[in-house]
């Protein structure tokens, strides 16, 4: 026969009971607190964080909905990956690099590009970590920042050091120009005004003469005057130098 609690015993369990569903409730309202405290550093943070599972994207902080323009959670959540790619070929190309570095046991961070809900790219810096390394994309956090302006600032860094170098060209291939071409024009002058036979045959022939060091004369004018650097199509997919559009002669 199955004996019955005594009171005292029923007293005892629904005071253990009180004490542990007090204990509950103190660890629900301190999970609570820090769920705050996490998702007030996420909200501030200029970095975009984010959550994934199998390429499926299951949260985003603030940063990295303005980087991505997204205006809901209805934009985002639930979805793949590839929703922040331009192409498919980026959304796969980027996801083996991930793969292979993580599974490795690999720090995992790229520059790519990003694709916008308004459709416009932009360059990020992209960092990932996996949450379970046995399948590094079961679970994983990520990090993208947008290094736009880096990439413009390297772009133009370029620009600046090819104009250097077309500059520095351009006064050599000048200066080596200028006195020999200076000198034929002066004799072509003075033999024109010398008193020789059958003149104006002479005159025909300076003035074919004159007419490809004019030419040459113009030509170092142009390369004098370079102030950017611009290219165009040569031979066989190759450029060269526009010399034309890079001394604001043309239009």
């Amino acid at each position: 026969m199955e004996l019955k609690p005594t009171y005292e015993e029923l007293k005892e369990r629904v005071a253990e009971l009180g004490k542990e569903a007090a204990d509950c409730k103190s660890a629900e309202e301190s999970l609570r607190r820090s769920n705050e405290i996490v998702n007030s550093i996420l909200s501030a943070s200029p970095i975009g964080i984010g959550l994934v599972e199998n390429r499926i994207i299951k949260r985003i902080n603030g940063s990295l909905m303005r980087m991505f323009r997204f205006e809901s959670e209805a934009d985002y959540l639930g979805k793949s990956a590839r929703i922040i790619y331009p192409s498919e070929q980026d959304f796969q190309r980027v996801g083996d690099f991930i793969y292979n570095y993580l599974k490795a046991g690999q720090e995992a961070w790229l520059d790519a590009s990003f694709q916008r809900k308004d459709g416009t790219t932009f360059w990020g810096h992209l960092k990932v970590n996996t949450l379970y390394p046995p399948d590094p994309m079961q679970r994983a956090t990520f990090t993208i920042s947008d290094i736009s302006w880096r990439r413009r600032a390297e772009a133009e860094l370029l620009q600046k050091e090819k104009l250097q170098a077309v500059v520095e060209m351009a006064g050599a291939v000048c200066h080596e120009m200028n006195q020999p071409m200076q000198l034929t024009l002066v004799e072509l002058a003075e033999f024109l005004v010398m008193d020789t036979y059958n003149k104006s045959e002479i005159e025909k022939k300076v003035a074919r003469i004159k007419q490809p060091l004019n030419a040459l004369r113009d030509m170092s004018r142009k390369l004098m005057h370079i102030t950017k650097y611009e290219t165009r199509d040569y031979v066989e997919g190759e450029k060269i130098v526009d010399i034309d559009k890079s001394s604001g002669t043309r239009y």
